[in-house]
């Protein structure tokens, strides 16, 4: 593997997150406001998004899970929704490392709508529209790129580069 380099410093993601989290609140008004985490590429952003977040906010994770060996980028084999989790009535904004293809995220919207949000919002540490194989955009993102995979703040390549504090292409 090849020696990561710094694309975006963790002072423009700091940037970014509070600029996010004060569209997300302004999105939301005054209504508490869930921030729903697909693990495991979104805990860092989901972290600093939620202690960016002005009022009252809450949070959980899903899981994506993939076999390596078989499944393509994209392909889901089973997601866990962690069914203990009641975001009926709530404001959520689901939170995504890199949304590429789209095919999961419109998936996990599916889904989550059957169990009525009030609202249900899809926010990107890294958006890649260019790759989009379904009609579907995020409504939120820190940052947009037309190429390259990243490691880093959360995003792990082989095991590996997730504590980096910054995000680095690959």
């Amino acid at each position: 593997m090849r020696k990561p380099r710094k694309a975006f410093s963790a002072k423009q993601i700091a940037k970014r997150v509070d600029k996010l989290a004060a569209e997300i609140r302004k999105d939301a008004g005054d209504a508490p406001i869930f921030l729903l985490g697909v693990l495991k590429g979104a805990t860092c952003f989901l972290g600093d998004l939620l202690r960016a977040v002005a009022g009252p906010a809450g949070y959980g994770f899903i899981d994506v899970v993939r076999d390596a060996a078989d499944a393509l980028p994209g392909d889901a084999i089973e997601i866990d929704f962690l069914n203990y989790i009641d975001i009926g009535g709530k404001n959520v904004y689901l939170i995504k490392d890199v949304v590429s293809t789209g095919v999961i995220e419109n998936y996990l919207l599916t889904q989550l709508r059957q169990k009525e949000p009030a609202a249900l919002k899809l926010v990107a540490l890294i958006d890649r529209p260019n790759l989009r194989t379904v009609d579907i955009s995020a409504d939120f993102h820190a940052f947009q790129v037309d190429e390259g995979a990243f490691v880093g703040y959360g995003l792990e390549l082989e095991g590996m580069h997730a504590n980096l504090p910054y995000l680095a292409r690959v």
